[in-house]
């Protein structure tokens, strides 16, 4: 891999400059030890609870999948409920359903492209998914990390596969890990290949357009001030778009009405029947006005993140990071933002982080210390406690841990912020599966990540203005 291919974030503040020995003295090899235990055992214990496999336990999103398109298969619409159903117990039998979490919300041409999964048996359907997913996305982080010079590169992509947000997809038989591996596809060939960039982001965005609208936008905006990238990358987004939403119209028509009218109606019960929310609208969604606190936290997050496109795109600060870095980072933080302001997302959805995190930690993840990732690890099971014990004690831990970090944020920087976003989004996630707490935490731990962006896309900025005016000095 050449060396211009190599992405070396600014990550470690300049603070944290030592010696030789003292780097080495600094690495957190017992709290990453301790984490990656914690990993390890989590994800043993979750398999075991698995099997064997239960109504709305294993599988239970893949038999929705499978339904909709043996429905599409039989000439029906998998927006009918009866037909859908039907489907849905001829192929796997529950004794008690949910209607709720049975319906397909997904557009048509999802579950059209599924027919010759959904024709195998069930659960070898459901392998073949879920061991395509595992490879795609394996492969993809893999990749990523060695093209930003990582050592252990193999280790490091093994643990974010084990993993809760990645084996809840898994579990579920979701298309994350399938889209994770899209997006970082999407973000290796930006410079060389803004088409087929602007082509491979459009099409995960149709798989969960309500996750992923902000992809192709992203995409685009890193390309200026390349006009014709840009204008290529913006084409082909929107004319495979067209052929996707169009071509599933001309296959299956009035499929398109019939999904919108149906995404209205499913929308009306997502807070009750789905409670393990990943943005953080579902933490204030069972408060008095939660619903329209969370509704203007939607419309405030889906401006943001148009917002930081546009500053992404035409600030000439943005625009003199290095291209692979401003790739990086602008849809690292883009997606971000969106994801930790989107009223539908589960912990799932969030494997879509692991490329900013990677960012965040730097290579290898030089960019933690031993101290501030055992506090980080304290904080969150300071956090879970709280939650515990009461959503308000959770909340006033959260929040004084907050200000702790603010306060002490000119002394610990992107170290600390790096840390707190490795802890967060290995442990948070893990709680809701014990119900021992009346709120999803992972939505905090997503909040880590985007602040943690946020602040990385900002030093690498500042970084990159002033090795411009040292240049221009020494020029």
């Amino acid at each position: 891999m050449s060396a211009q291919a190599t992405i070396h974030p600014p990550a470690v503040d300049a603070g944290w400059r030592h010696s030789g020995r003292e780097y080495l003295q600094s690495r957190p090899r017992l709290a990453l030890g301790v984490l990656a235990v914690v990993v390890i055992c989590f994800a043993a214990f979750a398999v075991s609870r698995m099997f064997p496999p239960q109504s709305y336990g294993l599988a239970d999103d893949w038999r929705v999948f499978s339904a909709a398109a043996t429905v599409i298969h039989n000439g029906a619409s998998p927006y009918d409920a009866a037909s859908l159903h039907a489907s849905e117990q001829a192929i796997n039998h529950y004794a008690v359903v949910q209607p709720a979490l049975d319906d397909y919300a997904d557009l048509p041409i999802v579950a059209w492209a599924l027919q010759p999964l959904a024709r195998l048996p069930f659960w070898a359907g459901y392998a073949v998914a879920s061991i395509l997913g595992l490879a795609a996305a394996g492969l993809a982080m893999f990749t990523l990390l060695q093209r930003q010079g990582w050592r252990s590169a193999g280790l490091w992509t093994a643990m974010a596969l084990l993993s809760w947000p990645a084996l809840l997809g898994v579990f579920s038989g979701q298309f994350d890990l399938l889209l994770l591996a899209l997006l970082v596809l999407g973000m290796l060939q930006a410079r060389r290949h803004p088409g087929l960039a602007g082509a491979v982001c459009m099409a995960a965005a149709v798989v969960k357009p309500h996750i992923l609208w902000p992809l192709p936008l992203l995409v685009a905006a890193t390309q200026l001030p390349d006009r014709r990238a840009a204008l290529r990358c913006a084409a082909a987004a929107a004319t495979t778009g067209a052929v996707l939403v169009g071509g599933a119209e001309v296959l299956m028509p009035g499929s398109t009405a019939a999904f919108m009218a149906h995404l209205f109606a499913f929308g009306g019960g997502i807070s009750s029947a789905q409670p393990d929310l990943a943005g953080l609208p579902g933490l204030f969604e069972h408060l008095p006005g939660g619903l329209a606190t969370g509704a203007v936290m939607a419309v405030a997050g889906a401006l943001t993140t148009v917002g930081f496109a546009g500053f992404w795109a035409f600030s000439g600060r943005a625009q003199a990071v290095a291209p692979e870095m401003r790739v990086a980072l602008g849809v690292g933080v883009g997606m971000a933002i969106w994801l930790a302001a989107t009223p539908y997302a589960h912990p799932n959805d969030d494997v879509l982080l692991f490329p900013l995190v990677a960012l965040l930690l730097g290579v290898d993840g030089r960019a933690v210390r031993q101290r501030q990732l055992s506090l980080a690890l304290a904080g969150s099971l300071l956090i879970v406690t709280g939650f515990v014990v009461s959503p308000v004690a959770g909340a006033a831990v959260t929040i004084a841990l907050a200000l702790v970090l603010w306060r002490r944020w000119p002394g610990t920087g992107q170290t600390g912020i790096a840390a707190c976003s490795l802890a967060t989004v290995a442990i948070l996630p893990m709680v809701w599966p014990f119900h021992v707490v009346g709120v999803s935490l992972t939505p905090i731990a997503v909040l880590v990540v985007a602040v943690g962006g946020v602040s990385l896309a900002h030093r690498t900025m500042r970084f990159r203005a002033g090795y411009s005016r040292a240049s221009a000095v020494a020029g």
